[in-house]
């Protein structure tokens, strides 16, 4: 089983695998790290949490969206197809 919890900017990314889904939550912080919004999510594939839910809460910050990628593939996380 997958997990990530890590910090990228003012993003916050908390994620595991369960199964057939990845669950987790996804926050905005302020300058001083306190959570200004976190939203819930569940998807199936890494690309859906990609694309679903980091990619529209960054603003579409492509490069930022990229490197939490990067984490979650480094943390275990696999997209099967």
């Amino acid at each position: 089983m997958s997990t990530i919890n890590t910090s990228m900017g003012r993003y916050s990314l908390k994620a595991k695998n369960s199964g057939d889904h990845i669950k987790g939550t996804i926050a905005i912080n302020d300058e001083g790290g306190s959570q200004l919004t976190m939203q819930e999510f569940e998807e199936h594939y890494l690309d859906d949490v990609v694309n679903n839910v980091i990619y529209p809460v960054t603003g579409g910050n492509r490069d930022i969206a990229r490197a939490l990628r990067e984490q979650m593939v480094k943390a275990g996380f696999e997209q099967p197809h």
